[in-house]
């Protein structure tokens, strides 16, 4: 979309669909990847929102024009606009109440945990968070009396690999 001579591409941003803070995160990398300069990111990011979105900006810059603007000004504005609000409270109810599903293996239980918590705003705690939701909310059985013989020193990495492991031990018995 950008440039003959780019790595990779930008696809539009669109307002009604798109998270800015996802968009913005890859539209940083592109002018990483492509030693976009300073100078030139405001061009580009107005080249490719959509017509919609550029709209919206500029009504949200009046009486300025967006190219007016830093980058880092725009994308406030369009953060703004753009990104959706999280009830965190809310976000962490699900998280705290959630269980392993009965056809959930050990690693998509641990995938759908940390979609859960993407929006819970744990900060440095997230780690020892997961692991407590990870191992409490276990479906009962081998694989959590497993994992409730470890001491206060397990990690989330390990946690994860002793389910693992156990997880394939039980189906290897349950094979014969």
């Amino acid at each position: 979309m950008v440039g003959q001579n780019m790595i990779g591409s930008i696809p539009e941003f669109c307002g009604s669909v798109d998270d800015w803070n996802v968009y913005q995160e890859r539209l940083e990398q592109f002018f990483e990847v492509n030693d976009i300069l300073e100078t030139k990111r405001v061009a580009l990011l107005i080249s490719v929102i959509g017509g919609d979105s550029y709209k919206t900006l500029r009504d949200l810059c009046h009486p300025v024009l967006p190219k007016n603007k830093t980058f880092d000004e725009l994308c406030a504005l369009l953060r703004k606009q753009y990104s959706p609000q999280v009830a965190v409270f809310r976000e962490r109810t699900n998280f705290y109440n959630s269980r392993q599903e009965g056809h959930e293996n050990v690693t998509q239980w641990f995938g759908r945990l940390k979609k859960l918590s993407v929006d819970c705003k744990f900060g440095e705690n997230l780690e020892a968070i997961l692991l407590d939701k990870f191992v409490t909310g276990l479906r009962s059985g081998q694989i959590m009396d497993r994992l409730c013989e470890e001491n206060e020193n397990l990690t989330l990495e390990s946690a994860l690999e002793l389910a693992v492991n156990k997880e394939c031990a039980i189906s290897g018995q349950n094979q014969h």
